[in-house]
């Protein structure tokens, strides 16, 4: 699928839960999507079928900004079933879909949030509400207050510096309204790390396989893809 540049023709909202206490866990616990042929195991939110959750979380092993830093995402869309949990992991792209930004751990976490939305066809299965669980003020904040400042603003910070991650967002952006065009909206929850840990752990491994295999004298870089 090609990238579209999102106009902010929709934007995604933060969630607010029932209460201050609740957890991703209690509020989505596993459940089966019946709407779905064949039938989902999901996050699925305990009053409401409509709504599932996602985890996603990204690793970087420098944040210092370096252009060669091992970085990884991943989401874990589904429960463990039969002994295998539903999660997606890769190292992060060394070129963006319209430009080049040095990986950190946001950047990571914003591939994810590309990764979890462009996996499934989730009104296909039933459901018009996704839950994004992030544990990351950046891509929490940036993507319900951010984005309409920024894309307002001409890309450009109150300070007048370019947005960082522009192109992830602008990416971001253009996921939704396709999202929105087929009735699913887009919510995000900023939770603690401690309730995102299966996302996080999973994308640093993948990143210290990724590291690992740089420093293998008989690698076979195939590390330089170019996201799309």
């Amino acid at each position: 699928m090609d990238p579209i540049r999102g106009t902010g023709r929709a934007f995604p909202s933060a969630f607010t839960p029932p209460s201050a206490t609740a957890t991703p866990g209690a509020l989505f616990p596993p459940g089966i999507g019946h709407d779905a042929v064949p039938k989902v195991f999901r996050f699925i939110r305990r009053d409401d079928a409509k709504q599932i959750l996602i985890y996603a979380g990204g690793a970087c092993l420098d944040e210092d900004g370096q252009a060669d830093a091992p970085a990884a995402w991943s989401f874990v869309f589904q429960p463990i079933l039969h002994g295998r949990l539903g999660a997606l992991s890769d190292t992060l792209e060394k070129q963006g879909p319209y430009g080049d930004e040095a990986p950190t751990r946001d950047r990571a976490t914003l591939r994810a949030v590309v990764g979890a939305l462009r996996s499934h066809a989730w009104d296909d299965e039933g459901f018009t509400t996704v839950v994004l669980a992030v544990d990351s003020d950046y891509v929490a904040e940036g993507a319900t207050v951010g984005v309409r400042r920024w894309l307002r603003d001409g890309w450009q910070t109150s300070t007048g510096k370019a947005v960082e991650n522009k192109d992830m967002w602008e990416m971001i952006l253009g996921i939704i309204e396709e999202l929105d065009r087929r009735g699913v909206d887009v919510q995000f929850w900023r939770i603690p790390p401690e309730l995102n840990a299966t996302a996080t752990r999973t994308a640093k491994a993948t990143a210290a396989a990724a590291a690992a295999k740089e420093k293998s004298p008989t690698k076979n870089d195939n590390t330089s893809g170019e996201l799309a």
